[in-house]
């Protein structure tokens, strides 16, 4: 089954990478956006099992998108953010906001394609993170 992506990164390099490295794969990109105000105009048009979100963006970014994607009337998609930063604090507000896991920028190729399969099936993927956020750290 192909999981339908929502990339939603400002910066366009890091889109098109997504899209490259996602070629070929189970994991099929519908849609685009530079923030999160695009990527919830662009939940209107497509259908999406995933949002891919980067947490910092100007204009609405990816904290504002979950609490947007929560008041939103319709089927949200599940998100799964991703950024560079991977501290704690941000780990929590994603969870707290109704995120389904974080991972970094960085992440390989398998790793991402895996990570968005998962949150797809209703997994969350928190790597290092899921014992500190079970515990409520």
């Amino acid at each position: 089954m192909k999981t339908r992506l929502l990339i939603v990164d400002d910066h366009e390099l890091i889109r098109d990478g997504i899209r490259e490295l996602l070629h070929g794969s189970d994991v099929v990109v519908v849609a685009e956006a530079a923030n999160g105000h695009e990527a919830l105009e662009k939940l209107g048009q497509h259908e999406v099992d995933v949002a891919l979100v980067d947490i910092r963006m100007p204009g609405c970014d990816g904290f504002d998108f979950l609490t947007r994607l929560r008041n939103r009337d319709g089927a949200a998609p599940r998100v799964l953010m991703h950024s560079v930063e991977g501290g704690w604090k941000a780990v929590q507000r994603c969870a707290e906001l109704g995120a389904h896991g974080l991972i970094p920028k960085g992440q390989e190729k398998n790793e991402l394609i895996r990570a968005i399969q998962r949150v797809q099936a209703g997994s969350e993927v928190w790597g290092e993170y899921s014992r500190a956020l079970s515990r409520g750290e």
